[in-house]
């Protein structure tokens, strides 16, 4: 099952990286484009982050979006979750698979855009 995002749980991590990394918000607001308001609000668990936002900052703290969001990685040798993508694609029918999977490319093609 997927997790829905909250942003007070990803603000303060959020914070918490940027301050390791010691930047102020107004370099990471050099360093992404996005406004001082908006990092703060972020920050503050009161605005949403958005995919563009998400690949900026990962850019911007040299991290994958599993650092920012406070994601626990797994291993995937090891991992016989039941809820994983993989596990929940191969049950659907081929045709599903399919289409799901060109969707994912897409959004992964222009996610890529917007990073370089």
């Amino acid at each position: 099952m997927l997790n829905k995002y909250d942003g007070y749980t990803v603000g303060p991590n959020l914070r918490q990286l940027r301050k390791d990394k010691k930047l102020s918000v107004y370099q990471v607001s050099e360093l992404t484009g996005l406004s001082n308001s908006s990092i703060n609000q972020i920050e503050q668990g009161g605005r949403g982050l958005s995919m563009n936002g998400l690949y900026l900052l990962m850019d911007a703290y040299q991290c994958d979006a599993n650092k920012l969001l406070n994601i626990e990685e797994t291993d995937t040798k090891t991992d016989k979750n039941e809820d994983s993508i993989d596990s929940r694609l191969s049950e659907l029918p081929v045709e599903q698979q399919n289409y799901l999977r060109h969707t994912f490319e897409f959004m992964i093609e222009q996610a890529t855009r917007l990073v370089s």
